[in-house]
């Protein structure tokens, strides 16, 4: 399980790195003709906003997966092991409840907007924010095998 979690990290990784490149295209190109050319393009905005979204929320899942995520572990580092231990478990089942609510709030979001469109690219803007579920679900995952690896290695 570890080896395909593994090659989907880097996948997204590379989906997020194109997305991203996409959104400096896309942001580059509105300068561009706006204020070089005088001539803006009405779908750039559009694009950069939302490939920058999808960039973020898949690096966020891959980060998250990889313990990666923002921490400020300078409190913690001085307490016992075991202590840190259980706080450890506690963050995870904490992380996990709010990916939990982010997926099923964003879901029904999603579901919402799917009849709604885009002004000017006319796309699904819950196909555009589908993202938020996906990501979330991804977080679950990389957290559960976290959390069992955790329970399985002794506390010290």
């Amino acid at each position: 399980m570890r080896w395909l979690l593994t090659f989907t990290d880097k996948v997204l990784l590379w989906l997020a790195a194109l997305c991203f490149a996409g959104f400096l295209i896309c942001v580059s190109l509105q300068v561009l003709f706006r204020y070089v050319l005088e001539q803006p393009l009405p779908w750039s905005e559009e694009i950069a906003v939302y490939l920058f979204i999808w960039s973020s929320f898949v690096a966020a899942a891959v980060l998250v997966g990889k313990n990666e995520h923002f921490v400020i572990p300078v409190f913690v580092d001085t307490l016992p092991s075991r202590v840190q231990w259980v706080l450890e478990i506690i963050s995870i089942l904490l992380c996990i409840t709010f990916c939990t609510i982010i997926v099923l709030k964003a879901s029904v979001w999603s579901y919402r907007m799917l009849p709604f469109f885009t002004p000017v690219l006319q796309v699904s803007q819950g196909a555009v924010y589908a993202v938020l579920p996906f990501s979330g679900l991804y977080m679950i995952l990389h957290l559960v095998i976290r959390l069992t690896e955790i329970l399985q290695r002794p506390s010290e």
